[in-house]
């Protein structure tokens, strides 16, 4: 929460600038693609709402997560505290941001007349996974970004790439067969399933859970030992 005070500090509107912006966003991209989509907007401003708040979510912690131990260089230099703590700031961060940005989505359901379901519930393991596996995926980058400092560019281009391969704009049903690829050999667009569709009402069919589940078990294959033999070097990688 202080991260998120200090970044809107001295600023009228506050933490609030974070929903108002992603607010904002919806709205004039979600006009523009439902034009160029030949949607009614009224289907895909809910559709595109709930996929680009969810985005943000992961985005924003692969993002942070070139940045944990630089941040925190002179706590590290001083302190002989857990890592795993910075590692944890970043998860907090990004749910604050996500809660905010959260706001937005009931907004939009009100506004068209998108009614509550059961299945809204089973966003409460999906996020739960989500956070599990970036919590394994910040080992990973913050280690990586500390040694190797173009480390954090290829992460932006990679997340850049992942964007438009990930059905966040666009819906699986426009690309015919081919979406198939897209949607189940990529980890950004699983996680998405998981927690975009309870918000819309839809429960996740069972091969989506297992394919967060192998992704998460080959993530502490390689994440623990990785974090368990190279966190001892951070410090003389500052």
């Amino acid at each position: 929460m202080k991260d998120i005070r200090q970044r809107y500090r001295r600023s009228r509107l506050g933490q609030f600038w974070i929903s108002i912006s992603t607010g904002v966003f919806i709205a004039g991209i979600g006009v523009l693609y439902a034009v160029l989509f030949k949607i009614p907007p009224q289907k895909y401003l809910p559709y595109l709402a709930v996929n680009y708040i969810v985005w943000l979510l992961m985005a924003g912690m692969a993002n942070d997560s070139t940045a944990v131990f630089v941040e925190a260089s002179a706590y590290l230099r001083q302190d002989a505290l857990p890592k795993t703590i910075y590692i944890m700031r970043v998860l907090v961060r990004n749910l604050t941001i996500f809660a905010h940005n959260a706001v937005v989505i009931p907004l939009v359901f009100l506004i068209f007349g998108f009614k509550a379901s059961p299945a809204m519930l089973l966003v409460i393991p999906g996020l739960a996974l989500l956070l599990i596996a970036g919590f394994l995926i910040v080992l990973i980058c913050s280690l990586l970004s500390t040694r190797f400092r173009d480390f954090p560019q290829i992460v932006q281009s990679a997340l850049q790439v992942f964007f438009f391969a990930t059905p966040v704009m666009w819906a699986p049903q426009q690309m015919g067969p081919v979406a198939w690829y897209f949607v189940h050999l990529n980890p950004f667009a699983i996680f998405l399933q998981l927690i975009a569709e309870p918000i819309r009402g839809n429960a996740p069919d069972l091969g989506t859970y297992v394919a967060a589940g192998i992704i998460i078990g080959v993530l502490l294959m390689v994440s623990l030992p990785f974090f368990v033999r190279y966190r001892g070097r951070v410090v003389y990688w500052l």
